[in-house]
């Protein structure tokens, strides 16, 4: 019999921490709703594998190096946000947009109200510290270039780093 195993995942299915590089955990197989699904443990939490497992082994745990993790700092994408503020410029416009929205996950801006700025839609947001308000238009973007102009912040957040 042959399964399509996804896999390993980057966190404990028990505790949710993320593993480290290097780490190593035990993988199980079970049975949940008719499906075969792994589950991966780290080494602190392993007790054997559960009644009615499938299988089970140890190998590296699936961690993201350090360099590989994107972080970016709540503060210094809310100042680029605001250099960007009056740009013409087409590109830097839809970076603030997607600035904008990582802001708005990071619960470092607020939506006020939507509104319209020169007859299109635009958010009306302030900042958690009273920042603001700003007008920030909606750009018709595709998930892709959403995906593609935040995966370019990253790399400008790590360069000056």
């Amino acid at each position: 019999m042959e399964f399509n195993v996804r896999p390993p995942g980057r966190n404990c299915s028990i505790s949710g921490r993320a593993f480290r590089p290097g780490e190593s955990c035990w993988s199980v197989l079970v049975e949940k709703n008719g499906e075969i699904v792994r589950q991966d443990i780290a080494e602190e939490h392993w007790q054997g594998p559960p009644e009615g497992a499938i299988g089970h082994w140890r190998c590296p745990a699936n961690a993201a190096p350090e360099s590989q993790r994107l972080k970016l700092d709540a503060e210094s994408l809310f100042e680029y946000f605001l250099q960007l503020q009056e740009s013409p410029n087409v590109v830097q416009r839809q970076y603030r947009y997607v600035l904008a929205l990582l802001l708005l996950r990071k619960r470092r801006l607020v939506l006020e109200e939507v509104v319209e700025v020169e007859e299109r839609p635009a958010m009306r947001l302030v900042g958690s510290a009273g920042e603001g308000p700003f007008d920030v238009q909606e750009e018709e973007l595709t998930e892709d270039e959403i995906g593609r102009l935040q995966q370019q912040l990253f790399q400008t957040d790590r360069a000056a780093a």
